[in-house]
């Protein structure tokens, strides 16, 4: 009797755990697909307000961001940006333009001031979304690098920076912001990234490097792939080496470390179409 009662159980227990794996492959094969784009359209004007807090020196920036949509066409998007920016002692007003895929692949852009929008946050961050669907608790990334060199102020400066962003799919949800109410999912990212920069000064050079960690959720509208909203925690520090600029002084290995901690939050405020 007990030999039969074993065998019952057994068999009991092994249709439960088959039962349960199929509930479990049923609910991962029911999770709602995405598949993100930007799906901008000629003539549109997405405005933005960004807000950064600096920890130390205490700094808090303001800004509007408004990102016109130049042209789209052959798979590719050209967009012209404005920034107008206040500190607490100036404001500034930066303009660059970009050309780029509809899945968010940077392929160039053209400033008269560094640019780097893989890890500038202040600028509205734009995410490289995967070309085929994804579904929440998915994770996927992608690699950066680039070198370039322009004048500032009459100063060359050479730069390379490269870097690896890592993105989740979170959930998704109706997000207000501003500009409206948006059907959005989140995307959480964590860019690790080197910045190797130098600054010629009077004939000598200033050499910096910079290692930060960004770490951020956005929420991206489903429909057309426009950034809603943003939040971005960064710790970064940057080594700066002035020993070629005071060699004939007889210092050597004169260097500057200087940690800094921020956070950015963007926010769409206003949508323009034609």
């Amino acid at each position: 009797m007990n030999f039969k009662l074993s065998i019952t159980l057994i068999a009991l227990i092994t249709l439960f755990l088959l039962t349960a794996g199929c509930l479990v492959t049923s609910q991962q094969n029911d999770l709602e697909k995405y598949e993100l784009k930007y799906n901008f359209k000629q003539g549109e004007q997405y405005s933005y307000e960004v807000l950064t807090a600096i920890e130390k020196p205490s700094t808090k920036v303001s800004e509007t961001t408004d990102i016109y949509v130049v042209s789209e066409e052959n798979n590719h998007i050209n967009l012209k940006v404005l920034t107008k920016t206040v500190t607490n002692t100036k404001s500034e007003e930066q303009i660059y333009h970009m050309n780029m895929t509809p899945s968010g692949e940077i392929i160039k852009i053209k400033s008269n001031d560094l640019i780097i929008p893989e890890i500038q946050l202040e600028l509205v961050s734009i995410l490289e979304y995967p070309k085929k669907e994804f579904a929440e608790g998915d994770v996927w990334s992608s690699y950066f690098s680039k070198n370039d060199s322009l004048f500032i102020d009459n100063n060359l400066v050479e730069y390379t920076v490269s870097g690896n962003t890592t993105y989740k799919c979170s959930e998704r949800s109706e997000i207000s912001v501003k500009a409206g109410k948006f059907d959005c999912v989140a995307i959480e990212t964590t860019t690790d990234y080197i910045l190797d920069a130098k600054y010629k000064s009077e004939n000598e050079s200033i050499f910096l490097k910079t290692n930060g960690v960004a770490q951020g959720e956005n929420w991206i509208d489903l429909d057309r792939g426009f950034l809603a909203k943003s939040e971005y925690n960064v710790n970064k520090n940057t080594m700066t080496d002035f020993s070629e600029l005071y060699k004939d002084l007889g210092i050597e290995n004169i260097h500057r470390s200087t940690p800094q901690k921020s956070y950015t939050a963007s926010e769409l405020i206003d949508i323009k179409r034609k």
